[in-house]
């Protein structure tokens, strides 16, 4: 069921949880306010923890970093995730969402994912009428962004 909510509220409680997670990794917010849109609180948790969680699965343990941003762009709120892990191939970029597909088999082994994660993201974020894309350098670090439509009828 999604509800009308603020999702800067939502991302800044996850803050000690992922505060956790990324470990000895640099972790930066960079949360708008006032960023009104409907959702489901659980599932929308659940978005921002796989695609921090596969952040933190590919940056350094100490030289990591990830940013959280969440602004209003195109009539609706934009979260993105970057970090400064190696990058994604081209080539993995267009199944990277795809069910059970895996760009380094030999990560899964060392990690235990079951390709599903990023399906999952997905799946939620269209259940929410939103899009979610990925941008990637090989050598640079990878930015998801997830767009979710505002709910105009929210007022303080």
């Amino acid at each position: 069921e999604l509800a009308e909510g603020l999702l800067d509220t939502v991302v800044r409680d996850m803050e000690p949880q992922l505060r956790i997670l990324a470990g000895g990794r640099k972790l930066d917010l960079s949360l708008q306010p006032a960023m009104g849109c409907k959702y489901d609180e659980d599932k929308m948790k659940q978005v921002v923890l796989n695609l921090f969680h596969n952040a933190v699965q590919h940056t350094d343990p100490e030289k990591g970093h990830i940013v959280i941003s969440l602004c209003a762009r195109n009539n609706g709120v934009l979260l993105s995730i970057n970090d400064n892990g190696p990058g994604i191939k081209d080539v993995h970029l267009p199944h990277i969402f795809d069910r059970f597909y895996r760009s380094d088999p030999s990560r899964t082994r060392k990690y235990g994912g079951s390709g599903l994660g990023l399906a999952i993201t997905k799946s939620i974020v269209d259940m929410h009428g939103g899009t979610i894309n990925i941008e990637s350098r090989e050598g640079e670090g990878t930015t998801f962004f997830v767009w979710l439509p505002a709910c105009n009828a929210y007022t303080e």
